[in-house]
């Protein structure tokens, strides 16, 4: 059911027909995120993307608003570190009226001046919101710290000091620049028809340039790192990192797995051992943050300041055990279901088959097969796990990054260690 056309230009189109639904998602993405952006520049992909919904040579922002509305659909976007994704659902027989909205932003944003400086004060209050709101502060604090001086460590968003200095034909060049064949796929999942699609596609951007892609910084090693930014907060917030694979590494389907185990639910090691036993958190969690080159492993948690050092030796130790121990069987069976089951279910919406697509394609170099994804994680053993615990969590690349009140005293550095007790 899955089909992918190449243009002549570069840019790649790929189709997934789904019997049975009547909607269909489709995405425009470009191979262009923060970690592709001059340092002094931050934030301008996400600048551009914001402007992309001020208006066109034909049609206002509040047409684009209004046309999308009226069939029922939904349209939006969002950038990340590696890309930026413009997309929208519609009814199947819409398809073609929402590639034309979305080929229409893409090509012929019109940079309006005034709705530049607008924009800019929208973004730079999106920045104070992220700064008053330490559960999403804390996140873009860690990435700058274990990243110091790479461009993956750059927020997405930008800061409010590249966001104030941009001006609107940097947005422009940036947007000629990097919205070219070869940076674009269009992906669409649900009621769709490859070739009418295909169709409609080459005469809408089949004449863009080839260019070429863009550079990401390059290679990255990890260097162990504690940071303290201070807030007068009930709460000490923290992130606990080491390195991970990046996403198209062979073991990556053991780290899932690894992941899953430390934090990845209720039922994960973390979450029964510092909220249900020791009640030292309401929320504590870990989660993966791979890139094409690269990843971290990443816990967090917020606590009280006189349990901050506790917490951090409980992850600490149960990093440590799953270096040292194989993980029991029984538990290794749950999550290994809960992961393939939460892959199945996700499939049953065509937003999440069409993102499915163009991260494939942009990580992988093609489609995997959801039988191969099954059979993955069927053969990761508790063995597997272990030896890639012992091999990504390392004291050489520890990162720590706590925000709130806490003393300098309270830092944890006496022990911030993986190695034996």
């Amino acid at each position: 059911m899955i089909q992918s056309t190449t243009l002549q230009n570069g840019l790649r189109v790929i189709t997934e027909y789904v019997p049975g639904v009547h909607s269909v998602s489709i995405g425009l993405w470009v191979a262009n995120g923060s970690r592709h952006e001059p340092f002094e520049h931050n934030g301008v992909a996400h600048f551009v993307e914001h402007m992309l919904f001020k208006g066109t040579t034909r049609r206002t922002a509040r047409a684009i608003a209004r046309e999308i509305d009226a069939v029922g659909g939904f349209l939006n976007a969002f950038t990340t570190r590696e890309f930026s994704c413009f997309y929208a659902k519609v009814m199947g027989d819409k398809l073609p009226m929402a590639l034309d909205l979305l080929a229409d932003i893409i090509l012929d944003s019109t940079f309006d001046p005034e709705e530049v400086e607008k924009e800019r004060k929208v973004i730079l209050q999106e920045l104070h919101m992220v700064e008053d709101a330490p559960e999403d502060c804390i996140h873009d604090l860690f990435c700058q710290l274990f990243w110091k001086k790479h461009p993956l460590g750059l927020p997405t968003a930008g800061t409010a000091k590249t966001v104030s200095g941009l001006q609107r034909q940097q947005l422009i060049d940036y947007r000629d620049q990097r919205f070219v064949g070869r940076n674009l796929m269009v992906c669409a999942a649900g009621a769709v028809n490859h070739d009418l699609l295909l169709n409609d596609v080459e005469r809408l951007l089949g004449s863009l340039p080839a260019g070429s892609l863009p550079a990401g910084g390059g290679g990255f090693e990890p260097q162990r790192r504690v940071s303290l930014e201070h807030r007068d907060l009930e709460q000490v917030h923290f992130c606990l990192g080491t390195r991970a694979l990046p996403q198209n590494h062979p073991d990556r389907f053991a780290g899932f797995l690894l992941n899953a185990i430390l934090g990845g639910g209720m039922s994960s090691r973390l979450f029964q051992v510092i909220r249900e036993e020791r009640g030292l958190a309401y929320s504590v969690y870990s989660y993966l943050n791979c890139h094409v080159d690269s990843g971290c492993q990443v816990v967090y948690s917020a606590t009280s300041p006189t349990d901050s050092a506790d917490a951090i030796r409980l992850v600490l130790a149960e990093m440590r055990r799953l270096k040292e121990e194989p993980v029991e069987d029984d538990l290794l069976h749950d999550i290994r279901e809960q992961l393939k089951g939460n892959l199945i279910l996700s499939l049953e919406s065509t937003d999440n088959r069409m993102s499915r697509l163009a991260k494939n394609q942009y990580y992988l170099g093609g489609q995997l097969e959801i039988d191969t994804v099954i059979e993955q994680f069927d053969r990761v053993t508790a063995e597997d796990v272990r030896q890639l615990a012992a091999e990504l969590f390392t004291n050489r690349s520890l990162n720590l990054q706590f925000l709130g009140k806490l003393e300098v005293s309270g830092f944890p550095m006496f022990d911030l260690s993986l190695d034996p007790n």
